[in-house]
């Protein structure tokens, strides 16, 4: 049984959100094709001719710039004035834009994109107004990309593709001790344990239900296993 609690709204501060952390946190994915897994399905998945592309929550902006021989147009949101401040200074040149938005309102005219993807950050977001809005913004032929990461239970016959993941995860960040090192700093930084608390992740069957529900015919893919969570992938392919 779970101990009941009582939530009220309360003013946030800082340490409550990405801002405390931006500085480890651009540390660590200096380069996002760290996270392997993820990156393939996304490389995979992009179109193959340069693309208008609107990353919601950008973070450090370095997706963009993994992307940036695909992208015509790159353009990254965040609601964190310290991640898109990192993101800027990691874009010396100008080439992106990057904008902070507070809310679901996405500040651009329609059918202004080709593609949107959203990298770990869905979880966070008002899912329905903020679908309305990335239909709004996606021209014609467009598509949505959505990586994160999610809770849920480890079922017996998924044990062997755990101990693989788990076993490449592991060797992943030991052949890369720059990354490691990192990493260890920001998971063990209180102000991270502190924004783990106000912005939990979410269960799968809320993502596969949401996406399969409003895209039929489009399946969520399961991308790596750990204990307690995993990466789920969903492309929505072309959209009318």
């Amino acid at each position: 049984p779970e101990v009941m609690k009582r939530f009220e709204p309360v003013p946030v501060h800082d340490e409550v959100t990405y801002n405390g952390v931006a500085g480890l946190y651009d540390e660590v994915f200096q380069d996002i094709r760290v996270r392997q897994d993820e990156w393939r399905w996304l490389e995979a998945h992009f179109p193959t001719t340069p693309a208008r592309v609107l990353d919601i929550g950008c973070g450090n902006g370095a997706l963009l710039r993994a992307l940036g021989p695909r992208v015509s147009r790159g353009v990254g949101v965040d609601a964190s004035p310290g991640m898109i401040d990192a993101a800027r200074r990691g874009d010396p040149g100008g080439r992106f834009e990057f904008k902070v938005i507070d809310g679901p309102s996405l500040p651009f005219p329609d059918g202004s994109f080709d593609v949107v993807t959203s990298l770990l950050s869905f979880r966070y977001l008002d899912w329905d107004p903020v679908m309305d809005e990335i239909r709004r913004v996606l021209a014609p032929g467009g598509k949505l990309l959505v990586v994160d990461m999610v809770t849920a239970p480890v079922a017996p016959k998924e044990v062997p593709r755990l101990v693989g993941d788990s076993l490449r995860a592991r060797w992943q960040q030991t052949a890369d001790a720059r990354y490691r090192a990192a990493l260890s700093r920001l998971v063990g930084d209180p102000r991270w344990q502190t924004m783990l608390r106000y912005n939990p992740i979410r269960a799968q069957h809320e993502y596969v239900w949401y996406f399969e529900s409003r895209f039929p015919g489009r399946k969520v893919e399961t991308l790596n296993l750990g204990w307690h969570n995993r990466v789920l992938a969903f492309d929505s392919g072309p959209l009318a």
